[in-house]
């Protein structure tokens, strides 16, 4: 997925070791580098998001048998992206640990007419981090598409 970033990065080993062992501690560390600022991150989204989870048990453990049936986790679409012929939009955190900038960037180039809104002092999670401009954005792409 990313050609500069070794695969799996950071993020995604984090968020395997969650799925494998659902604990709030898993969650905060998977979570520390979910986001580019984690000052808004409180008790009560940890414990909501942790219930959330736990309450699709199967989901877990779908996720770790798929983790089991293929380590790589990531296979290359880059070759069926042009196959896409829908409007795209492509939104990136600028400081995503979990899928480097540079898989948006191949995105962009695979997908015509697709268009990338990168965000600043941003991890993962834009549409939290960057709410109203995110809900403002999309909403501009809506209507134009």
């Amino acid at each position: 997925m990313s050609l500069f970033t070794p695969m799996p990065t950071e993020g995604i080993k984090l968020l395997n070791a969650l799925y494998r062992e659902p604990t709030i501690e898993n969650l905060k560390k998977m979570m520390s580098i979910f986001v580019f600022d984690t000052r808004d991150l409180t008790e009560a989204l940890f414990e909501a998001r942790l219930n959330n989870m736990l309450s699709r048990r199967d989901h877990l453990d779908n996720f770790v048998k798929s983790l089991e049936a293929n380590p790589k986790q990531f296979p290359d679409f880059g070759p069926r992206l042009g196959e896409i012929s829908a409007p795209t939009l492509i939104v990136w955190g600028r400081n995503d640990r979990f899928v480097p900038m540079d898989a948006g960037l191949r995105l962009l180039a695979g997908i015509a007419g697709s268009e990338l809104h990168i965000y600043r002092d941003c991890g993962h999670w834009a549409q939290w981090e960057h709410a109203d401009s995110f809900n403002q954005l999309v909403l501009n792409f809506l209507a134009r598409a």
